[in-house]
């Protein structure tokens, strides 16, 4: 009975060590900033939303086309990004949107958001901590806010956003609230809102 007792006892403290040593422990970590990341002009008239997903090559492509538009009227549109990773198809597109807000929490979501569409075959947990590298963030604080998914509830609520929208396909636009059907038209599109807002202030 007696060897039992220490038995147990044993198996006891063996259990403890494991917990303490070897179980993952919740990372905790407190958010820096609340605020969506946008381009241009936050308080332009023309807004251009965009749905899409870091491994969806369509999205690649149509960075460009936003990117035009933006410049070419710079002041006068704004351009919000949101999160709709196709997980069924594209396995890593949902961490990569996480990392992206995560690097965004230290003020370079746009720089890492870039990263990721140049490289959208390499999305792997390494590339994703070699990248936060790349843009010259706090890689310990990014990691800690990976790791905790302290960024989780901004890529649901984008998808709950999407599906009420009944979006099933990156990427999506919307401009000024209207679904664009051709994210390619984008430049004409916006043009046609810009012009007429300009006209009406030289009046």
């Amino acid at each position: 009975m007696r060897k039992l007792y220490w038995l147990g006892g044993i198996m006891a403290i063996l259990i403890i060590l494991y917990l303490t040593l070897f179980q993952e422990k919740e990372v905790e970590y407190a958010e820096l900033t609340l605020e969506r990341n946008f381009r241009g002009n936050p308080e332009a008239s023309v807004v251009l939303v965009e749905f899409s997903d870091f491994q969806c090559p369509a999205c690649a492509a149509a960075q460009a086309v936003a990117a035009q538009v933006l410049d070419d009227y710079q002041g006068k549109i704004k351009l919000e990004f949101k999160h709709l990773p196709l997980t069924t198809i594209h396995r890593s597109a949902y961490k990569a949107a996480e990392a992206a807000e995560c690097a965004g929490d230290q003020k370079k979501f746009w720089e890492y958001h870039d990263l990721l569409f140049n490289h959208q075959n390499n999305l792997e947990s390494s590339d994703l901590e070699n990248y936060a590298s790349q843009v010259g963030i706090d890689i310990e604080l990014w990691r800690d806010c990976l790791l905790a998914h302290a960024k989780k509830y901004i890529i649901e609520k984008d998808l709950n956003e999407a599906r009420n929208l009944g979006l099933n396909s990156t990427p999506s636009f919307f401009l000024n609230g209207q679904k664009v059907s051709d994210w390619q038209k984008l430049p004409a599109l916006v043009q046609a809102l810009v012009e007429p807002v300009a006209m009406s202030n030289e009046q």
